[in-house]
């Protein structure tokens, strides 16, 4: 596990060493009083720079006999690394709400699973209003009943301006001591800041 994040730290630091280019595509047009124009529009490199947004986390697997719902606050910063890819770091805080739970013979009293995740944060950009890629890295358990974990969070995106992305995600931790599997289904906003 230590290897792991140590590769993908790795990783992070020799792409923020280096230097994003701005490429451009080319398009010819013909016009009557134009014979041949060439337009250079830059490559989309999507919310690049600092994003700041909030998800709704709906448990499933076996975390949905435990909690209902959570909620979790967002933030990375993307660079434009090649174009139309952008890595950089993810973070943020959040948590999943316990359930009651009364039974015949037994009675539980829910516990909030609370972590912080660090990660590296990966994202394709194949047209100007579709992103997608992946955060994977460590979620730092703050709360007595979770011990944090492997934590890898595929994400799609769909950008309504520069300013505004809506976002679906899974989020997953892998913990070979935890006692249930933690997973949740995400639906979210992010802002650009720049």
């Amino acid at each position: 596990m230590k290897k792991l994040v140590l590769i993908a730290l790795i990783s992070l630091g020799s792409f923020a060493c280096m230097q994003a280019q701005t490429v451009v595509r080319s398009t010819t047009t013909t016009t009557t009083t134009h014979p041949q124009q060439t337009v250079y529009r830059p490559v989309s490199s999507g919310h690049t720079g600092l994003n700041f947004g909030a998800s709704f986390m709906l448990p499933i697997a076996d975390l949905s006999d435990y909690s209902s719902a959570g909620l979790s606050i967002d933030v990375n910063y993307l660079y434009p690394v090649v174009p139309q890819l952008s890595m950089g770091i993810a973070s943020g805080y959040g948590i999943v709400f316990g359930d009651d739970y009364e039974g015949v013979f037994v009675e539980y009293e829910g516990e909030d699973f609370q972590f912080i995740p660090v990660a590296v944060a990966t994202r394709y950009v194949p047209t100007p209003k579709i992103e997608f890629g992946a955060d994977l890295g460590y979620a730092i358990g703050i709360s007595d009943s979770f011990d944090g974990g492997f934590y890898y969070r595929p994400v799609f995106a769909f950008n309504l301006s520069d300013l505004v992305q809506l976002n679906f995600s899974y989020t997953g931790v892998s913990n070979n001591n935890s006692w249930v599997t933690w997973s949740t289904l995400n639906f979210g906003v992010m802002l650009n800041l720049n």
